[in-house]
Order: C-alpha cells, then structure tokens, then sequence
C-alpha cells in the first residue's frame, strides 16, 4: 500500500505545476539541478579503505583508496555511493592476490563538489586511472558502469571490464524526477534539452554507439528485478558491445549485487580469465 504524500510534498507538487505554467525555464533548470546533485545524506565518509589521497580532475579533489599488491582492478561506484560499496568486492580481489583501486566520485563520499554529471564521473575515472593504472580489469556499478564505458571509450586502459546494472540512458530517470516532483511533460522535455546542452546526449543510442566500439573484453551483469536500473538496460549495452558476455542475476537487487558472492564468483572467473 502507497503511503500518502505529505503535505509539503502536495504543496510543492502544486507550486512546481504553477510554476511550469508561469516560469518554465526556472522550473526546467530546478529540475536539472535536482538531476545532477547526489545526495550525501544517506552516506557518512568511512575509514573502510584508510585515509584516503587525492587526484584532482577538473576543478574537484577526488579521494583515491589504493590497497593491496599484485596486478592492479579498479572499482568504480555509482550515484549516491561511494568507494566502500566496494568492500566485500575489493576483500574478494585482495584474497587472490590483486591490487585494489577505489575512489568517490566527484560530490560523492570525501571528494568535492556538489553537483556532477556523468562526463564528470567519466573524466575522473580517467584521471585517476591515469595516477594508478594500468589495470588487469576495470570494474563499474550503476552509473559508475556508464563512465567505465565513457572511459574505455576515452582510452582506459584495462585488460578488461565488468559493468554491473549499467544504465543505458538518462531520459526515464529524468521522467521519473518530473512525474515525482509533478511537472508537466513539456517542462520535463525542456530540462532533457537543457542537459543534454549541458552535457551531450543523454539517451541510449549514443551508449549503444560507445558499446559497440569497445575492443576490450567484456562482461556485463544485470538482475532480472533490479527495481533501480531496468534489467533490459544491461541486455541492451551487453548486445552492443562486440563479444561481451551477458549474465543475468536473480535475487541479488541493485546495491546487493556488490555483496553477492555468487557475482564476486562470476567477475573472478573472468578477470583471472586475462
């Protein structure tokens, strides 16, 4: 059973629909703004991997985790996570003699910032990469997964790469914002336009388009019922992407997927595959 929205809720849904009438463009750029700031909240920085060091990318200070000897992953978390989404994952790795490599994303976890973008996350994977790699293998999740993809495009080097529940586009996820903050479709279409100005496409076929160019090996894991990212957005990034492998999963969710040792089985096996 839906709980009731509160009444502030109501009475900014009720405003937010005023104002698309009376003010579109601030109502779009809210929308953006909203879009493109992670919240913190949920997550207080953790001493799981150390006190971190930093690698600046652009105009933010991003907190690098480098634990480990051996040859060297790195692991790349998503929105609204943080490096130690990783720690079951990175304690699997260093069990088999690898290296690890983590960092929080730009406005993520101990990095700066308060807003970010997908190129942002994407140009901070490889600049970090570029202070630590080369890699035996480059492991992203969620939105982490989609700048790993930017990445490898953009000549990350790593033997090969892993996404798990990787998004393919941007434009449901905005929808969905704009259905929960009660903005019309045309406001809703105006911040797309508006991000996409910004920050270039936002929508599956420019994925698709990167996927397909990938020359490294890879593997792609996706759970049938993930309720964060829709499982036919794994299926179609591992169908672009020449000779990627495809697994789907059950049971394990979203976030879960990280924990799971049955997943941790699967990104071992082909890791040690190189």
């Amino acid at each position: 059973m839906t709980s009731p929205a509160s009444p502030s809720a109501v009475l900014q849904r009720a405003s937010l629909r005023t104002l698309s009438v009376v003010a579109p463009s601030f109502v779009e750029r809210l929308v953006v703004d909203k879009f493109t700031t992670p919240s913190r909240a949920r997550r207080s920085p953790d001493d799981t991997f150390g006190e971190p060091w930093y690698v600046y990318s652009a105009d933010e200070q991003i907190a690098v985790y480098t634990i480990g000897e051996g040859p060297r992953v790195l692991l790349v978390h998503g929105w609204e996570g943080a490096a130690s989404d990783f720690a079951a994952l990175a304690e699997a790795f260093l069990a088999r003699g690898f290296g690890v490599v983590t960092f929080d994303q730009p406005a993520h976890g101990r990095s700066s910032g308060k807003r970010t973008t997908l190129p942002k996350m994407s140009r901070a994977v490889l600049d970090v990469a570029r202070a630590t790699g080369p890699f035996a293998a480059v492991v992203g999740h969620s939105l982490g997964a989609s700048s790993v993809m930017l990445a490898l495009g953009d000549g990350l080097a790593a033997q090969r790469a892993v996404l798990i529940s990787p998004p393919r586009g941007a434009r449901e996820f905005i929808h969905m914002l704009g259905e929960r903050l009660g903005i019309t479709a045309k406001r809703v279409a105006g911040a797309i336009a508006l991000l996409e100005r910004k920050v270039g496409s936002v929508g599956g076929r420019e994925t698709d388009r990167v996927a397909n160019q990938l020359q490294v090996p890879g593997l792609v894991l996706h759970d049938r019922d993930d309720r964060a990212v829709p499982f036919s957005h794994g299926v179609a990034i591992a169908a672009a992407w020449p000779g990627a492998r495809f697994v789907p999963l059950s049971g394990v969710g979203h976030r879960r997927s990280l924990d799971a040792e049955a997943v941790h089985n699967e990104i071992l096996t082909f890791v040690r595959e190189a």
